[in-house]
This record gives structure tokens, sequence and C-alpha cells, in this order.
């Protein structure tokens, strides 16, 4: 690239400054701020509801940006170093509520749980409830872990909503549980004491 581009865009930057000073509009049409504008943001900060009435000329996000441009706004946390995110990958999954917020004390629950989800880190689920049946538990059980949904296993049997709307509450389908099974790679057998 030429160094005469570079001049001439640096040229046209200023170009733009010198007329955006006279006018006292951006390009786009906006006003520029005025001292007098800016005076209560920065006396009255974190207080926006007292800070709108007096610069009525600006829309709320147009404060909001303002004051961040000024630097006065909170700062943002930094960011996860490396071996954060290896503690995350840790306690995250299975640690509790509390173990999690230890591991991280300058951090918030909802930061901690933005960056997990961000990387793909996610909370192990809940252990299912007993259904009262031992081969349907063991149905759900090994569909968890294979990744199969309730709506995959009517599939696999099917069905129309017997696994996704829970209809083996009303009636149990012994015969569609072994066919399941054995299509999820399972074998039948009976015990007798």
């Amino acid at each position: 690239m030429p160094k005469s581009w570079l001049v001439r865009g640096a040229e046209s930057a200023e170009r733009a400054r010198r007329r955006m000073e006279l006018t006292g509009i951006t390009p786009n049409g906006h006003p520029l701020w005025q001292p007098e504008e800016v005076a209560p943001v920065v006396a009255m900060y974190p207080d926006y509801p007292s800070i709108f009435p007096l610069v009525e000329s600006r829309t709320h996000p147009a404060v909001y940006k303002k004051a961040g441009r000024l630097g006065i706004t909170k700062r943002r946390a930094p960011p996860w170093s490396d071996n954060e995110i290896l503690r995350l990958r840790k306690v995250y999954p299975h640690g509790t509520r509390d173990q999690v917020r230890a591991a991280f004390p300058g951090r918030s629950n909802e930061a901690i749980a933005k960056a997990a989800n961000a990387r793909g880190i996610f909370r192990a689920p809940p252990p299912l409830p007993s259904t009262g049946n031992r081969l349907l538990d063991q149905i759900l059980t090994r569909a968890r872990k294979m990744g199969f949904s309730k709506l995959d296993l009517d599939a696999l049997g099917r069905c129309k909503g017997y696994f996704a709307h829970r209809r083996w509450r009303t009636k149990l389908d012994e015969r569609l549980h072994c066919i399941v099974a054995r299509q999820m790679g399972g074998t039948i057998r009976a015990e007798f004491d």
C-alpha cells in the first residue's frame, strides 16, 4: 500500500474532525457532547435516573456509552486465566455452588456460569428420580449415558410419547421396555432367589 494512501486517509480524518468542530454535528447527524452535558454525567455518575432529566437531548444508551467512554463506569473483570479455566473444568461440573464460589473468590455466580457455558462446561445433570420400576430406571439411566432423549427412546420403541410424556405412570408397557432395552444393546434376564 503506497504511503500516499495513508497520508490521504489521515488528512481526510483531520478534515472530518475540523468539520465536526465547526458544525457541532457528527457525520451521522448527532450533536456533539457539550461540557454542560458532560458535567452532570461525571458528577452524578451511578445515579442515572437523576442524570437523564438534566440531559434531555440525549438517549439513555447515549448517556451510558458516554459514561463508559469517560472511564467512570466500573471496570470489567479481568479475563479468565488458563489456571482459572482448568480449575473451572475441575470444580464446576460436580462441585456444589459454595465450592465453586470458594474456588473463584473474585467472581460472581453469574460470571462463573457464563464463563463455563461459553467454554462448553456444564453442570452435571441431577440424578434421575426413581420411577419404581427397576427395568425402566435402568433404561432411562442408560439413555442419559448414551445421550438419548426421551423422544429418541420413543423412536426406538416406535411408540408415540410413551417416554416423552411419561405414560408409564398410568400404564406400564413391559413389552416396550424389553424392545427398547434390546435396541440400546441391553439384555433382559430373570433372577431368582
